[in-house]
């Protein structure tokens, strides 16, 4: 054999050993991913590869449902130009920051808290705080304090699971009145898109949930258990967005994410990032201008909103008699010559009435009296009409388009 010949096979055989020739020739040489348990990763996580999508929603009220307080005042925890750090106000008279366990809210409306057991601070005056109006008012003053349990973590925190109640050992941080446990205070990425671990490990081979659906929305942004709509001394109450939208003219046409991102604020839209109304009611609605509508348009001249979606809905406070702190989505106006307490809700005032199709509508006082004022000065700033003067002109509003009216 020639030494060429030799020199050959010898190169053939150190090819055949550095390309891995073998059985196992095929197999990956990246070591196999470990998938973890189901479990949740955490909203840092997502941050690492959704970075837009997470610097709007830390920046929106769902992560500031409830926040663990933990000896001190909570200013670096919130949002710089949401609420309580533009006006850091102190628990209530007799506690310090040292007495609380958790805050509820103080992202855009009110602030409550939670005492280092677990329960809602009652009983005492002066318990809840109203940012919008810097007052206090009472919240349960009629529950003694400590009695009343944090049990509203279903739609306040990510992760809540029902304990045995009030007690249970297991109970969050071991809080006697705080009747679950759950992964993390406030609304974060997981609760609306699933566990993350193994989206985390595997992002191609484990997706996570996109349920863009209202319904999804409305298993918190909902109050009643048959989707009525909810009242109380003479305003709907807050948080039930799903249950007027059920009872509208959106309902099988649009849906809440539609008009809206949920990860961006809706409340503080001018000032933090992301839109958190995403669309103009002029752009489905294309004919209902200020050139086709009895009242005008530009400065001065009411908006969309601020007759088909007035703040008749109350988390916090009530500016006058008109006037809550949220506007309502229930957008159809009743032109008749009815205000709120004939023609809007029910005898009792607990509920607001439906028409014969199952749709809801606002009242001519709620659309117009926060600009108009009533007989007698109840109202807004411009002139004062009756209830049948605003009816008069209100009927034929859209001579050109199709009257957004029921009844």
């Amino acid at each position: 054999m020639s030494k060429y010949l030799i020199i050959l096979l010898a190169l053939l055989a150190c090819a055949f050993v550095f390309t891995g020739c073998s059985d196992d020739c095929n197999e990956t040489t990246t070591p196999p991913v470990t998938i973890p348990d189901v479990a949740f990763a955490g909203s840092d996580k997502c941050m690492s590869c959704h970075q837009d999508h997470y610097d709007r929603w830390v920046q929106s009220g769902h992560p500031y449902k409830l926040t663990k307080i933990e000896g001190e005042s909570p200013d670096l925890l919130f949002p710089d130009q949401s609420m309580f750090p533009q006006d850091p106000v102190q628990p209530p008279t007799g506690y310090t920051w040292a007495d609380i366990s958790y805050t509820i809210g103080g992202y855009g409306w009110k602030m409550r808290w939670i005492d280092n057991k677990g329960y809602i601070i009652t009983g005492i005056p002066n318990n809840q705080y109203n940012f919008e109006t810097q007052t206090w008012s009472n919240y349960h003053l009629d529950d003694a304090t400590g009695t009343k349990p944090y049990d509203c973590g279903k739609c306040h925190t990510t992760g809540w699971v029902d304990s045995d109640g009030i007690g249970d050992p297991n109970n969050q941080d071991g809080l006697e009145g705080m009747t679950g446990t759950f992964f993390a205070g406030g609304v974060h990425c997981e609760q609306c898109h699933g566990m993350g671990s193994r989206h985390v490990a595997a992002p191609k081979d484990f997706v996570m949930t996109k349920d863009t659906s209202s319904a999804a929305c409305g298993s918190c942004h909902t109050r009643d258990a048959e989707n009525r709509i909810a009242a109380s001394s003479g305003f709907i109450k807050h948080h039930e967005q799903y249950d007027e939208w059920l009872h509208g003219p959106h309902n099988s046409a649009i849906g809440c994410n539609t008009c809206h991102d949920p990860h961006s604020s809706v409340k503080l839209d001018d000032v933090m990032p992301g839109d958190g109304t995403t669309k103009a009611c002029t752009l489905c609605h294309t004919t209902y201008t200020g050139d086709n509508m009895k009242h005008g348009e530009g400065a001065g001249f009411p908006t969309c909103v601020n007759c088909h979606m007035p703040k008749a809905s109350r988390s916090a406070i009530n500016h006058n008699d008109y006037v809550g702190d949220i506007r309502t989505h229930i957008f159809n106006i009743n032109t008749d010559a009815v205000g709120k307490t004939d023609g809007m809700f029910t005898a009792d005032g607990k509920l607001v009435k439906m028409d014969e199709v199952g749709q809801a509508a606002v009242t001519l006082d709620f659309a117009c009296y926060s600009c108009h004022k009533d007989e007698n000065g109840v109202g807004g700033n411009m002139s004062e009409r009756s209830l049948q003067e605003l009816s008069d002109f209100a009927k034929g509003m859209h001579p050109q388009g199709k009257i957004i009216a029921r009844r």
